[in-house]
């Protein structure tokens, strides 16, 4: 959002990680009051709160500040070192996940490719359903239609053209390499989401 102000940011992060502000202070080691002088842009907070409360709501100091859009730099989505936040997932996990796989099979270019439709086609989804339900206008889907059947379609072809990628016997050297903690999160996130699925046809 355009115009948005340090303590906008502050009071958003803290809203959307569903916590208090008598339990955000607690975390972060300051009175309530004192929050919420921030939140309300009463007071400015030093050098080490923006630090703590970036760490915090797992945002970069840039967005806090208002100086960024993202809400992650790029250095942090591509730093694979496995962070505790990756334990759980989360949209930050799915980018370091996301990442840490194209990063790892960028050499196989037809592998490359697939995955960069595939990682495609997962935005768009979000984009075309929040276009349907009416959270987004539909100038943002450009000149592509919102046609539900064509794009199945086009969700089921490329999930084709994935599965369809001719298999290679498994590379010893890779056998027994541990997962980031992201890509863990992201396979157990998907797991729970498969047998939720078959629960309810049972």
């Amino acid at each position: 959002m355009p115009n948005q102000t340090f303590s906008d940011r502050l009071t958003l992060q803290r809203k959307q990680k569903g916590v208090s502000q008598k339990q955000a202070a607690a975390d972060l080691g300051i009175s309530q009051a004192l929050l919420s002088h921030y939140e309300n842009g009463i007071r400015e907070p030093g050098l080490q709160f923006l630090v703590k409360a970036a760490d915090y709501y797992n945002v970069s100091c840039d967005y806090l500040l208002g100086h960024a859009a993202n809400v992650l730099q790029l250095n942090q989505a591509v730093d694979f070192e496995d962070l505790p936040e990756d334990e759980e997932f989360s949209r930050e996990t799915f980018i370091r996940a996301d990442i840490a796989i194209m990063n790892n099979i960028v050499e196989d270019e037809e592998m490359a490719d697939a995955l960069n439709k595939a990682a495609a086609l997962a935005g768009y989804m979000g984009l075309f359903a929040a276009v349907t339900k009416g959270l987004l206008p539909r100038s943002w889907l450009g000149s592509n239609s919102d046609n539900k059947a064509q794009f199945k379609f086009l969700m089921y072809s490329i999930a084709g053209d994935i599965h369809d990628l001719t298999s290679a016997p498994e590379d010893e050297e890779l056998i027994g390499t541990e997962a980031p903690k992201s890509v863990q999160s992201l396979c157990a996130y998907i797991n729970d989401l498969i047998n939720t699925r078959v629960a309810r046809l049972m």
